[in-house]
């Protein structure tokens, strides 16, 4: 019986490793984005994610310019197997989504809900992507 438990949550951690493929395999900041004629990151399964420059444009008049250097984009929604939201990590990063949802009280995590994650989609498609994460 045990070892049908630890083989079904390998297959579940094979799993999520799979939806995972999509994420890159480095992060870049928002300052050198910026600089890209055509900004993007290369993900794990070497296909390349361009990042819309509205929308880099949008997050840059967000922070400060000293930020700019601090933030690491594409900003994750993890999805966590054990939680009903999805969460929001980093100081930075939720100053960019709590101005765009328009949210108070915001910090270093927040956790958001379908339709907040919906509007939050709506309006950063390509700076943001989903993780998922099991514990």
């Amino acid at each position: 019986m045990t070892s049908d438990l630890n083989r079904g949550d390998r297959l579940v951690k094979k799993q999520i490793i799979s939806l995972n493929r999509h994420l890159p395999r480095q992060r870049k900041f928002l300052d050198d984005l910026i600089l890209e004629e055509r900004p993007h990151v290369v993900g794990a399964d070497s296909v390349r994610h361009r990042f819309k420059k509205d929308e880099l444009k949008k997050i840059s008049e967000i922070l400060d310019i000293s930020e700019h250097h601090l933030l690491k984009l594409p900003i994750y929604i993890e999805i966590d197997s054990n939680a009903s939201g999805s969460r929001i990590s980093g100081r930075l990063e939720n100053k960019v989504v709590c101005k765009i949802l328009d949210l108070k009280n915001c910090n270093n995590e927040t956790y958001l809900y379908k339709p907040d994650i919906k509007m939050l989609r709506k309006e950063l498609p390509t700076t943001t992507q989903y993780i998922f994460l099991v514990r």
